[in-house]
């Protein structure tokens, strides 16, 4: 019988960067960074598709928060699927905002994504990783293109949003966990009621929750990010900032993501699907093919 894999996720799980071969120029690998047939091909998405023999119908974009996966999911799930569906949910950062603009800086209105690191504002951060990553800062910040001595809010603002005044006043780590964790768990009673399989994954940074989903791939790991599982880093102890990019920088010299942007290589994006293949196996005490 075969069945819907639903994926919501940001540019790894769509596949951005997965084209990169070593000795790649940056123009070249800009070139094919954000395309969607490269990653409707060989993004792990697609991998596991092929390898369960089933359709994927992928929700994940390029720089999505956790706000707009759950938007897209209710757009999707306002009707029961009509055959057997299987969601993989490859949560984000935090630091990533979705908002509603009655004017955007194009004119019309709808919603934005705003896009911050850590307990540092973006121009602080931008320096930071000037300074600890082996990545060209404007490509691994691809949506911070203006000059780092420019205002930041000037630099993703897209229609007068103070990315400022929303880090100093609207932005707190606990609650935006708090809140990720509940509808996380709202979710799973919802596709309880459907019917529906659900997983979840953490992308590239293990979150902080207090109690880990009964749902969530490698739970039992300290590390069950898919950054440390690729370089097989599970171990070392989690620190607020910085280490992300530590985890990024290895990889790279492992070629295990691109050193322009820190995204997985195709190799990689194999490697992933295996993980995630054996894992929900294992969960599921199933010897043969999923």
């Amino acid at each position: 019988m075969t069945f819907d894999l639903v994926t919501f996720g940001d540019s790894w799980t769509k596949g951005c960067g997965v084209g990169y071969e070593k000795g790649m120029s940056q123009e070249e690998y800009d070139g094919i960074f954000n395309n969607t047939e490269l990653g409707d091909r060989y993004a792990y998405r697609a991998v596991l598709a092929k390898k369960w023999g089933c359709k994927n119908i992928n929700f994940s974009c390029m720089g999505s928060s956790n706000m707009r996966q759950f938007r897209h999911a209710v757009e999707f799930f306002k009707s029961k699927p009509e055959r057997r569906t299987v969601v993989l949910w490859a949560t984000t950062s935090i630091f990533r905002h979705e908002v509603w603009m009655n004017k955007r800086k194009k004119g019309d209105k709808g919603y934005i994504n705003l896009i911050y690191n850590h307990e540092y504002n973006l121009l602080k951060c931008k320096n930071e990783v000037r300074e600890v990553s082996p990545f060209n800062s404007d490509t691994l910040w691809t949506v911070f293109k203006s000059k780092p001595e420019k205002q930041v809010k000037n630099a993703i603002e897209r229609g007068g949003v103070n990315i400022d005044d929303h880090i100093i006043n609207h932005h707190d780590k606990e609650n935006e966990l708090r809140v990720l964790s509940n509808q996380m768990d709202h979710w799973n009673l919802f596709f309880d009621l459907l019917g529906v399989e659900n997983y979840w994954i953490d992308t590239d940074i293990t979150h902080e929750y207090k109690s880990v989903n009964s749902r969530m791939l490698f739970k039992d790991k300290p590390r069950r990010d898919l950054l440390s599982m690729l370089v097989q880093d599970t171990e070392v102890k989690l620190t607020p900032s910085g280490d992300q990019y530590e985890r990024k920088c290895k990889a790279s010299r492992l070629g295990l993501v691109s050193p322009y942007s820190g995204h997985p290589t195709k190799e990689s994006h194999i490697k992933i699907a295996d993980m995630i293949d054996e894992e929900i196996k294992l969960i599921n005490n199933i010897q043969q093919d999923f």
